[in-house]
């Protein structure tokens, strides 16, 4: 369970660390899974493994990215009902809640910069305000690309992302730099096995991999579960609850 301190700050702040969220066996098998999926060890579609712009071919070296793990992988739901994560989720939204999905980030050395946005803006889901839970599987410090964020910007409602940015040769959006104070940015640097929890909505991004390790991270998202779907109904998925109960009308 999280303290009232740390409730306060997540509320005042929009993210909160967790120190030493796994222990050094589960932190070890983690790592070890991701290392499978990666060597194509398992059974995980390699159509959702993302590779740096400019790849020239599909090794862990210039593997960017994977997606949608805990749809393909049960070990992913399971990490994502860790009692210290899911305790965290549910002090954070309510004792509700259901698992929006996860993101495996690799960063590899050289692994390119990602420019400020929010989550929430990308996710078709209200009320805008999702948890996510990002555990750091390899020490993470401004050289390997740590996360960045503006503290408190996520009292700022959704922000327009009409800014074009290239990402190899595909565009992405994000905020404008002049819609921020860059001035207020603070580093999140933790050590392998903590957590840091951030809001939806917190303007954040991470930093180009200057140096020759990798820096994973997987990225749970939490939501309550009388969280609403505002996409094309056809298309609404089916949501695993990870606590508590469901609700009529909601996701």
């Amino acid at each position: 369970m999280l303290s009232s301190e740390q409730i306060e700050t997540f509320e005042e702040q929009g993210y909160l660390v967790l120190e030493d969220a796994l222990t050094p066996e589960q932190l070890s098998r983690l790592d070890t899974h991701v290392r499978q999926i990666a060597a194509g060890e398992t059974n995980f579609p390699p159509a959702h493994l993302e590779y740096e712009p400019g790849a020239e071919d599909r090794r862990m070296e210039s593997l960017r990215k994977i997606n949608e793990c805990c749809i393909h992988d049960q070990f992913f739901v399971d990490h994502a009902q860790h009692p210290k994560l899911l305790a965290a989720a549910v002090d954070l939204l309510g004792p509700d809640v259901k698992l929006f999905g996860d993101q495996l980030f690799m960063k590899p050395p050289g692994g390119i910069e990602k420019t400020y946005h929010q989550d929430s803006p990308y996710f078709t889901i209200e009320p805008m305000a999702m948890v996510t839970a990002w555990v750091a599987i390899d020490d993470v410090t401004e050289e390997n690309g740590c996360m960045w964020v503006i503290p408190g910007s996520h009292k700022r409602g959704a922000l327009d992302h009409s800014e074009a940015w290239m990402v190899g040769d595909r565009q992405d959006m994000k905020v404008p730099d002049a819609a921020m104070d860059l001035t207020k940015e603070q580093p999140i640097v933790m050590t392998a096995g903590s957590c840091s929890l951030h809001h939806s909505l917190l303007l954040h991004r991470s930093g180009a991999n200057t140096s020759d390790r990798f820096r994973r991270g997987l990225a749970t998202h939490y939501m309550t579960a009388r969280s609403r779907w505002t996409g094309d109904p056809a298309k609404q998925p089916e949501y695993q609850l990870l606590a508590g109960q469901t609700h009529e009308g909601c996701v």
